[in-house]
Parts: structure tokens; C-alpha cells; sequence
């Protein structure tokens, strides 16, 4: 069910993206641009009245697209960031593409967890039926230990779906992005949200310092946007970019070998968004294969609980 629900958002994005690139379109997305272009030549002319309307215009447009209600919040800030750099159609893609990473996890998940599921539900339900069946325990007490061995999966169940479906309570959020390795994917995820976000906002001609302060803006509520919040606020100071991102960790587990010789500044974030996908990408693909085996850690719970009702 997971895993249909992100082909859902999928799919939408996707034909979203598809249907902007038809001829029939391009005066919408002209709009847009314009809308975008005019307001950033106003405030560089100091021309706050006439910036003010072009703003005006995007909010229409932002307004039609929150009042139709098919999307989450953090995905109409996705969506704003596309209208202030004058490209909706990026900000289509870009939310298919992260829908395509769920999908492709949830996917994984699913499948590398049946074989420990079938060992937890073995160990779990049929040994105490044939400790009842040889009559080492009572009905009662085979009811207790079948309880008692499938409390921690039903616990970890709602947990996970508390995470899953937005908004998640803040402590789940910060003891995920806490775990060890899990955590660490986590970040790496963001951290690639945020340099993308920052590479379409460069893209549409936005100054590096503004920017920065909408990329940390329409970053998804989690335990890592305060630290893109500092990072913009230290760049402002007069910190370089390269020196910023390396102290917060933006670069950290991310192959910069493939990045090509002799970028010009303005291309460097787009080609560095691109090498903390793959990173993430990398972790994320780990982790739907590895963490179902978390769950042979309940094989000896569920033998020490039957051997306490045995002992009992």
C-alpha cells in the first residue's frame, strides 16, 4: 500500500512535468518565467513597488495551485521555489524523481523482508502451537506468548506508519535521524533536497545569498533544516560556500572525483546536487535491502518469551 501510494504521487508528477513540455503550454510557463525575471529585475533596481506586483503575480499562481488541494505542504514549497526561478516544469521533475526514490525503497523494503518475516512468524506463532499441541502449554498461555512475541513488531508498525504519513511527531523525526547508519542516509537525503533546491534558485538567476535563504526555506520540517538555515545565515556573514557546506556537513560521504574540471561557479551546485543523489541513492538502496533483517532480532524475544511461559 505504501509503495502504490509513491507511485500515485509519481505518476502525478511525472505527467505534470510531461504535460509543461507540450507546445500547448508554453505560454503558461512563459508566464511563469516572466513573472520570475520581472520581479528579480526590479529589486535590482530598487524598484520595490513594481517587484511587489510581479510577486503579486506569482501568489495568484501559488494560490491556484494550493487551492486544488492534490498537494502536501512541503510539496507546494517545492512548487513556490519553482515559480520564484521561473521553472515550474523543474520543480515537476524534481518532485517525480523523489517519489521514484520512494518507490524504489519501499519496493526493496517489501521484498527483503519476507524471508525474515517468514523466521519471526515461524518461531513466533508456530512453536508455541506445537508447545500447546504436545501439551506443554495451555491454551491460555500459547495465547499470551503469541501476544506477548508480536508486541514489538506491532509497536514497530505504528511507529513506521506515524513516520511515513506527514506530518510525523517531531521526537519519531529526530530519533530516526539520530540512528546510527539510518541517520546518516537521512541527512544525506536532505542534504541533497537542499543543494538541489539551491541549484534551481542559481538556475533562475537568483543571487547566491537569496538563494540560499530560499533553498533552507523550502526544505521539508525535519531535524536537519536548522542546519541549512546556519548555512545561509554564515554565508551572509561573508563565510565562502565551499567552506560553509564542507563545516555542515553537506559534503560529507559524497564523491566530488566526478565532478568535471573547470565548472564555472553558477554550474557548480547543479553538478554537485547530482553527486549527493548518487550518494543518497546509494544509501537508500542499502538500507531497503538491510534494515528488514532488523527483524531477526526478534527471534530470540520471541524464544525467551516461550521459554518463560514453559518455565512458568
Amino acid at each position: 500500500m505504501i509503495a502504490s501510494r509513491y507511485a500515485q504521487r509519481f505518476v502525478l508528477f511525472q505527467n505534470l512535468y510531461e504535460v509543461s513540455q507540450q507546445s500547448d503550454q508554453q505560454d503558461w510557463q512563459t508566464l511563469v518565467a516572466k513573472l520570475s525575471q520581472g520581479q528579480q529585475l526590479a529589486q535590482r533596481a530598487q524598484l520595490e513597488e513594481l517587484a511587489d506586483k510581479f510577486a503579486a503575480g506569482q501568489q495568484v499562481v501559488m494560490e491556484e495551485l494550493r487551492s486544488g488541494g492534490m498537494f502536501l505542504p512541503w510539496e507546494l514549497g517545492i512548487l513556490q521555489l519553482g515559480l520564484a526561478a521561473g521553472d515550474l516544469p523543474t520543480a515537476y521533475r524534481r518532485l517525480a524523481e523523489h517519489y521514484r526514490l520512494c518507490c524504489d525503497f519501499a519496493q526493496r523494503l517489501r521484498h527483503y523482508s519476507r524471508l525474515p518475516m517468514v523466521l519471526v512468524l515461524g518461531c513466533g506463532a508456530v512453536m508455541p502451537l506445537m508447545l500447546m499441541l504436545t501439551g506443554y502449554l495451555s491454551l491460555s498461555s500459547a495465547l499470551w506468548s503469541l501476544v506477548l512475541a508480536f508486541f514489538p513488531v506491532l509497536v514497530a508498525m505504528g511507529l513506521a506508519g506515524m513516520l511515513i504519513r506527514p506530518p510525523s511527531p517531531r521526537r519519531l523525526q529526530a530519533l530516526m535521524f539520530s540512528l546510527p547508519g539510518v541517520g546518516r542516509g537521512l541527512h544525506c537525503y536532505q542534504n541533497y533536497l537542499f543543494v538541489a533546491n539551491l541549484a534551481q534558485c542559481i538556475g533562475g538567476g537568483l543571487a547566491l545569498p537569496q538563494s540560499l535563504r530560499q533553498s533552507a526555506r523550502r526544505m521539508p520540517e525535519s531535524p536537519a533544516k536548522g542546519r541549512f538555515i546556519r548555512l545561509a545565515a554564515q554565508v551572509e556573514k561573508g563565510e565562502s560556500l565551499s567552506t560553509a557546506l564542507m563545516a555542515n556537513g553537506i559534503l560529507q560521504g559524497v564523491s566530488l572525483n566526478s565532478l568535471p574540471k573547470g565548472l564555472a561557479a553558477q554550474e557548480a551546485p547543479a553538478q554537485l546536487s547530482l553527486a549527493i543523489h548518487q550518494a543518497s541513492e546509494q544509501q537508500l538502496r542499502y538500507w531497503g535491502a538491510a534494515l528488514p533483517f532488523t527483524l531477526l532480532a526478534l527471534v530470540p524475544w520471541v524464544i525467551g518469551v516461550n521459554a518463560w511461559f514453559l518455565g512458568s
